[in-house]
């Protein structure tokens, strides 16, 4: 099959659907992952929006084997109706409690279910067991979801306290506002850190920093086993991997290898570390986002010092903002990440079975079938081999097109703004009306992380492609998750197509105190490696002719 066979369909193609959130799986999903994370994904937020009364549902759909979500208007046009005469006093009241519930109700219940299924042996079970096993774990994915659903709402919190600090402040620099939610303790900070032991280690042993300075990826962790001081090291290693190991590149794609399968992204992280001074180390750089967060507690306290009444309002919108943040960055961890390479890893377990029985000739390939077709395989047996072959080279087609960032004609929406898209979908994912005035030497984005920077880009479309990135190039990429954040260590400023001040990408970046420029749409298509550009993280703005500002 050649590309021309794939076709996007048109706005009239797909009335009613306007999906605007393809970046979160840039790449083409296999079938198993559209059935069992990408459709529970659309239901499970929409069961969660729905206990705020928010009068949007989620529909996630794939064309092409691509991943688009749209937010719509619920259906039931009463149920709609009813929902907005509620829906702003729901916000009020249950909005402000996320973050408590989160650490009260929702985390745990993610850890007790999670850590537990890591060691659950599938091989053991009966046919019938694995079969009841996928009922079980695509409503655990439904329910991980619903919780997400939930936890979106916590960036209207973060989202209120920096209108307020913007408005009482009132800094030229429009990040600013959004710094005083940085500086509290997350997963990625915890494994950042262990990277960075895991880098001391190697560094101080000479026979570990000879195998680093000598091999790379499977080679390397290969080679770790042929000294005591690399078994050693391999034990620590691993036992890192046990805990941080279950994330991988692809979001949401079933099919993809996990730091746990394969090693070669955490192994580079090591070495990468390995040439980094002290002044590097997360924890140096986590203290000082803490310190930034309270001068900026402080300024804005002091300026409230004379007004009982807005000093009492601010930290009325500090203690329900200061989750916003930390809870952002977790929920990746423990849904996003390790809650879908779970459901991989049971899914794996069900390909040896079909291997075994004739039914696949790889158990990767259980992932090109529908679960319908899983449940089927259990109940009734089957030879899916020929199926999978042409699926497979379909989806391999899908892979060498540039699919459109968005499909369908954008809804007008009327009446007051709604403060759940606005965190949602401007300042989380940065979308925002095309400019009027194209220019074609810049593009016009969202301001992530304060500064001016040029040097010469790396386009980089994956983690492994970014493990190319060389000290001070602007890393251009398509968005950023948790595992991106030792390449900011490398980067001299960061330009992504998807996201907002909001984002992983101009959290992290600003952390790293990197000029940052999000939401540039199209910046992986046009700025190419080796051209010199010009970043204005404060503005942002990308200069495509690398102009002096």
């Amino acid at each position: 099959m050649t590309t021309v066979d794939i076709v996007f369909p048109t706005p009239d193609e797909v009335e009613g659907f306007w999906a605007f959130d393809k970046m979160h799986a840039p790449r083409p999903l296999r079938p198993l992952s559209q059935d069992l994370v990408m459709t529970t994904l659309g239901e499970g937020f929409t069961l969660g929006q729905a206990d705020y009364d928010c009068p949007l549902a989620a529909t996630a759909r794939a064309f092409n084997n691509y991943f688009y979500m749209a937010f719509h208007p619920v259906p039931d046009e009463a149920e709609l109706m009813s929902r907005v005469g509620r829906y702003h006093d729901t916000l009020a009241a249950k909005v402000p409690g996320i973050g408590q519930r989160w650490l009260n109700e929702w985390k745990p219940q993610l850890i007790e279910r999670n850590v537990a299924e890591k060691s659950v042996d599938y091989s053991t079970m009966s046919d019938a067991e694995l079969d009841a096993k996928l009922h079980d774990m695509t409503q655990w994915m439904r329910d991980m979801w619903t919780i997400h659903g939930h936890i979106n709402f916590v960036l209207i919190s973060g989202a209120q306290l920096s209108d307020f600090y913007d408005e009482v402040i009132q800094s030229s620099d429009p990040t600013e506002a959004y710094q005083i939610l940085q500086g509290h303790h997350t997963r990625s900070v915890d494994a950042a850190r262990g990277i960075w032991d895991l880098s001391r280690k190697a560094v101080n042993t000479p026979e570990i920093k000879a195998l680093f300075e000598t091999y790379v990826g499977l080679d390397l962790y290969a080679k770790l086993d042929e000294s005591a001081a690399g078994q050693a090291f391999k034990v620590e290693f691993e036992e890192y991997l046990h805990e941080y190991g279950w994330r991988s590149d692809a979001v949401y794609d079933l099919g993809d290898l996990p730091w746990r399968e394969n090693p070669t992204i955490p192994l580079g992280n090591v070495g990468m570390y390995m040439a980094f001074g002290d002044d590097m180390n997360p924890e140096v750089q986590y203290k000082r986002s803490v310190a930034l967060r309270e001068e900026l507690m402080g300024r804005i306290r002091t300026k409230l010092a004379d007004d009982s009444e807005k000093l009492a309002h601010f930290e009325t919108l500090y203690e329900a903002a200061q989750y916003s943040y930390p809870i952002t960055e977790d929920h990746a961890f423990y849904i996003d990440q390790l809650g879908v390479v779970l459901l991989r890893r049971f899914c794996r377990s069900v390909g040896d079975r079909f291997v075994e029985r004739g039914y696949l000739d790889d158990p990767e390939d259980v992932f090109f079938l529908h679960a319908n077709e899983v449940h089927d395989t259990l109940t009734a047996g089957g030879d899916r081999r020929g199926l999978v072959a042409e699926r497979k080279a379909h989806w391999e087609a899908c892979g060498q097109v540039t699919p459109p960032g968005a499909l369908g004609i954008p809804p007008v929406i009327e009446g007051p703004p709604d403060p759940f898209f606005d965190a949602v979908g401007s300042r989380l994912l940065g979308i925002k009306p095309p400019p009027t005035d194209v220019d074609p030497l810049v593009i016009d984005g969202v301001p992530g992380s304060p500064g001016v920077y040029k040097g010469v880009a790396r386009v980089v479309r994956s983690l492994t492609e970014a493990g190319d990135l060389e000290d001070g190039e602007v890393m251009v990429c398509e968005m950023t998750l948790p595992p991106w954040v030792p390449m900011f260590a490398v980067a001299g400023a960061v330009v992504a197509d998807v996201g907002g001040i909001m984002s992983h990408c101009a959290i992290v970046a600003r952390e790293f105190d990197v000029p940052a420029v999000v939401g540039s749409v199209d910046g992986t298509l046009r700025i190419k490696t080796g051209q010199t550009v010009t970043v204005d993280g404060t503005n942002g703005m990308v200069y495509l002719d690398g102009r002096e500002l």
